[in-house]
C-alpha cells in the first residue's frame, strides 16, 4: 500500500499530514503483524483483507487522533479479518 492509496482513500489532496499518514501506515502494520503474525501476507486473498484492515485501522486514527488501536478491536468486520489472517499463521488456510 502506499502513501497515495491512503490519501485516496481519505480523501485528502495536500502534503502536510503526509509524514503523519506514514507513520499512521507503519502502526498499522506493525498492529496487524502483532495481532496475527505475518503468514498471511504469503496468500493474495488475505493480503488483501489486511490493506482493506490497515485502511480502516489508519483511518479510525487519523479521525480520532488517538495514539491507541483499542477501540478498533471491538469492531466486528475488524475482528472478524483479524481472526480470518490469524488463521494462515496457524497454517488452518493455505490459500
Amino acid at each position: 500500500m502506499t502513501l497515495e492509496d491512503i490519501k485516496n482513500y481519505l480523501r485528502i489532496d495536500d502534503t502536510e499530514e503526509d509524514l503523519f499518514l506514514q507513520s499512521l501506515m507503519e502502526v498499522a502494520e506493525i498492529y496487524i503483524d502483532s495481532c496475527v503474525g505475518e503468514e498471511y501476507k504469503t496468500n493474495d486473498k488475505a493480503k488483501k483483507l489486511a490493506e482493506l484492515l490497515q485502511k480502516k485501522i489508519i483511518a479510525d486514527l487519523y479521525e480520532n487522533r488517538g495514539t491507541t488501536a483499542d477501540n478498533i478491536k471491538k469492531d466486528t468486520i475488524v475482528t472478524t479479518i483479524l481472526n480470518t489472517l490469524a488463521l494462515y499463521q496457524k497454517g488452518d488456510i493455505n490459500g
